[in-house]
């Protein structure tokens, strides 16, 4: 079943890396190539944490008593349910747009095990901050209040500042039916600042997920994982003698970003560790592939 993603312990993370004066996002057709090396020798570089970094570092499985934004929470506040048997789905999502259950088929849960941990990240390369919310993993405390903007049967939109005005971030999370039924979230990036004078702004954008397949307690959360440039997985292997059954959870990025003026490096990857990613540093635990059947899963803290 896959969770599809418009724009893990080891985990799942699809990203996207933004350069361009007026930052909304897509594909350029002609990416300026300099600038995307620029961002990416920043981003396998690593910028410090600026703004609250209490929780980074936190164990996944079980939460850390790390202190954390007061507006952390898995509760679902928006549940999606649709089909039957091996068509069903169901999910929840949290005031502040983090998808906390993802169950698929029925009776097989990816996401609602241990510490649920599903999230999105920001940094802002220009100032040196990161803003990141991966409910009961972390979450910073530099954003304001999410804003419902809209709620129906089948979808929910939700709308995120972070506290120093900079950033708008907008989810619209959509439950799709069907014979492979998915969530689309749609991620729209928003710069409110004055452009920085003399440097094109950049971003990096991701999502993340900690991805536990079936029953993933009863063997120590193990199962593989793997990534490319658009897509992430994890998954437990047919050959697997945990007992568990052979399912797995994907995230995807699907279609483009607008407008095309934007330059767009994308990136999946899975991390082999039990913390959350830093959002300026997220490729700082990438490993290809992950491969953990119980005999050899660390042991959670």
């Amino acid at each position: 079943m896959k969770l599809k993603l418009w724009a893990p312990l080891a985990c799942l993370a699809v990203c996207s890396l933004f350069a361009g004066s007026a930052l909304a996002q897509e594909d350029a057709t002609a990416p300026d190539q300099n600038l995307q090396n620029r961002l990416r020798s920043q981003l396998a570089a690593g910028k410090p944490f600026n703004g609250d970094a209490s929780s980074a570092g936190k164990t996944q499985e079980p939460k850390s008593d790390a202190v954390v934004s007061p507006d952390e929470t898995s509760a679902c506040a928006h549940t999606f349910t649709s089909g039957s048997g091996a068509t069903y789905l169901q999910f929840c999502v949290t005031v502040n747009g983090n998808i906390v259950e993802f169950q698929s088929p029925a009776g097989v849960e990816q996401i609602r095990q241990g510490t649920f941990g599903e999230g999105y990240g920001i940094c802002d390369f220009n100032r040196s901050t990161s803003y990141y919310d991966f409910s009961d993993t972390g979450a910073s405390t530099n954003w304001d209040a999410p804003v419902l903007l809209s709620h129906t049967a089948t979808s929910v939109k939700i709308a995120r500042t972070t506290s120093d005005g900079v950033w708008t971030l907008t989810q619209t999370i959509n439950s799709v039916a069907g014979t492979n039924p998915y969530a689309k979230v749609a991620m729209a990036l928003k710069n409110n600042a004055t452009p920085i004078a003399g440097d094109a702004e950049g971003v990096y954008l991701m999502r993340w997920a900690d991805s536990d397949p079936d029953h993933a307690g009863s063997d120590g959360f193990a199962q593989n994982l793997d990534g490319t440039i658009d897509s992430a997985w994890g998954y437990i292997p047919i050959s697997s003698s945990s007992g568990n059954d052979p399912y797995g959870l994907m995230i995807q990025s699907v279609g483009n970003s607008t407008p095309a003026s934007v330059s767009v490096i994308r990136d999946g990857f899975a991390l082999d560790t039990a913390n959350f990613p830093d959002p300026c540093n997220p490729l700082a635990n990438y490993a290809s592939p992950v491969t953990r059947q119980n005999s050899d899963r660390p042991q959670n803290q």
